[in-house]
């Protein structure tokens, strides 16, 4: 069935290609997808603008700028922080996205034949990448075999928690390539989900949670990361949860009782100690939602005084020892545990008292010294590597594989859907105005988990990746969110139109560049020509 698709593919681009010529497609394509985004946004700033001179237009100017940010729930805004519950429909539309996306992960996910790793690591054979170990599974499913046999870890940069997924992945479904891939592409799939609840959540509407998920769904980082074996997708699953649980708890009610609001308080911190466990990039997630965490006391203080509220020192000594407990003791207790591995590589076991063994704890605190040294003083290069500003425009993919077979060619690469990447920047933009004009608070939540995964880059001079703004890419997808949410709210004809036009074009861009993105070999001309729509794209 495989062979048959990657056919179907081979044989269709074949066709394009005597079609058209290579310039002509060239060209063609990407000034589409730019004159499209241009066109929603034309469409997106029409909308939001009413006739002048009606009472619409003269209630708009008068509140412009008047409405106070607040990340408190107010069902009098539109634009308020408010829970929108799931309904039938929602179940529905989840359940079409986890059979079909799920699917499209695990089909052509690799092998099942058992492997030895190091043999694969040594050999880098002639088959088909996705049927061996490539890129950077050499380090994590190398050293996720080295935890399951209690052998000293060869990657030690990162905390051993996305190791331990993979192993745990590598004993359910098998020391092969599909078993060691399994869990990062379920997880994959999960993100889907989350962020179809996150959405509807955040703005009520089943289209827009559908629309928003089905984003995510076609997002070129995700589809590729989720079907390697490393530990990117786990880090950014993590990341995106710990956003919504924290969106969960600054919509509780503030009059309602303390107890109320603890469950998404401390799911939010458990799932950021857990991506900081699989990388310390989710350290930078963290200061996103402290931030957040910030303004959302700093919301209640104001509350409790305007309504003459007694308690609040009372209330804030609660939440401030509860907030330490989930976001710094569970966290550091997840983040020492994930260490076990290493205790058993070194002799040590459970029942000998490894956890309160003072060589237990030097082989803790010496790893972080090892990882701080490396990424603090690494000065090497890399013909791949990219630098902040080039992620945002989605300049500078990085190349995972190469190949040739046959007179056909096989390369797999990881970067952004171009029409989410550069329409979900316009939109940031756009959430950046609405906050100083409007003093939209969602618009705020969106820019803050953005900035926070962005802007800790531009200080780092350390060699530097395309796969680094994969965490910052989930908040685009929210920022457009938003605008479909917002331009459905005006009610104006050829809404539903734009939003569902805008998915569509995304998917249909995933479609095209599907042989790059699963690795399939094709003819040259599709890389060099069809999806080389730059020079700094090194498929050509």
């Amino acid at each position: 069935m495989i062979d048959s698709i990657a056919g179907f593919f081979q044989s269709f681009f074949l066709h394009i290609q005597a079609s058209f010529s290579s310039m002509t497609i060239a060209i063609v394509i990407p000034v589409f997808v730019i004159f499209f985004i241009m066109l929603f946004f034309l469409y997106y700033i029409k909308v939001l603008r009413p006739e002048p001179n009606t009472s619409e237009w003269i209630q708009m100017r008068a509140d412009a700028g008047k409405s106070r940010l607040s990340f408190l729930p107010n069902p009098l805004r539109p634009d308020a922080l408010r829970r929108h519950p799931l309904t039938i429909d929602d179940a529905i539309a989840m359940t079409v996205i986890l059979v079909v996306f799920l699917f499209l992960a695990v089909w052509g996910l690799g092998s099942t034949r058992t492997v030895d790793v190091m043999a694969e690591i040594k050999e880098h054979s002639g088959r088909n990448h996705m049927d061996t170990i490539f890129f950077d599974e050499c380090y994590f499913v190398r050293t996720a075999v080295e935890h399951i046999e209690h052998i000293r870890p060869y990657e030690i940069t990162h905390p051993p928690l996305g190791k331990n997924i993979i192993a745990a992945s590598i004993l359910t479904f098998g020391m092969s390539p599909f078993g060691w891939r399994m869990f990062g592409a379920i997880c994959g799939v999960i993100m889907l989900l989350v962020m179809y609840v996150f959405i509807k959540n955040m703005f009520g509407k089943t289209s827009v949670a559908a629309c928003g998920s089905l984003l995510l769904a076609f997002e070129f980082m995700r589809f590729v990361h989720s079907r390697m074996g490393t530990i990117d997708t786990f880090v950014v699953l993590f990341i995106l949860t710990s956003f919504f649980f924290m969106y969960r708890y600054i919509t509780t009610d503030p009059d309602a009782p303390f107890r109320s609001c603890l469950p998404s308080l401390a799911f939010s911190g458990i799932f950021f100690g857990l991506s900081f466990a699989v990388k310390w990039t989710g350290f930078y997630a963290g200061a996103g939602l402290l931030i957040i965490y910030i303004i959302r006391q700093a919301c209640l203080l104001k509350h409790y005084r305007n309504n003459d509220k007694p308690g609040y020192a009372f209330y804030m000594i609660k939440t401030i020892l509860c907030s330490f407990l989930f976001f710094v003791l569970i966290p550091a207790v997840v983040y020492y545990l994930s260490y076990i591995p290493y205790g058993y590589a070194n002799g040590m076991t459970l029942d000998g008292g490894m956890l309160w063994s003072r060589d237990f704890f030097e082989i803790v605190k010496s790893n972080q010294e090892v990882m701080f040294n490396y990424h603090y003083n690494l000065d090497a290069t890399h013909g791949g590597s990219s630098s902040w500003w080039q992620w945002i425009f989605n300049i500078k993919p990085i190349m995972y594989v190469n190949n040739h077979r046959d007179g056909l060619r096989a390369a797999y690469g990881g970067f952004g859907n171009p029409v989410l990447y550069w329409g979900g920047l316009f939109a940031m933009i756009t959430m950046a105005i609405r906050v100083f004009k409007y003093r939209d608070s969602k618009a705020l939540f969106i820019l803050i988990g953005y900035l926070s995964g962005l802007l800790p880059w531009v200080a780092v001079t350390r060699v530097l990746f395309a796969y680094h703004y994969f965490p910052s890419s989930l908040f685009l997808i929210l920022a457009l969110a938003h605008m479909f949410s917002t331009i459905l709210d005006r009610d104006k004809q050829g809404a539903r139109f734009y939003v569902y036009s805008y998915t569509t074009v995304t998917g249909l861009v995933f479609a095209a560049f599907y042989p790059a993105l699963s690795g399939m070999y094709m003819p040259p001309w599709y890389y060099n020509t069809f999806v080389k729509w730059f020079g700094t794209w090194p498929f050509g």
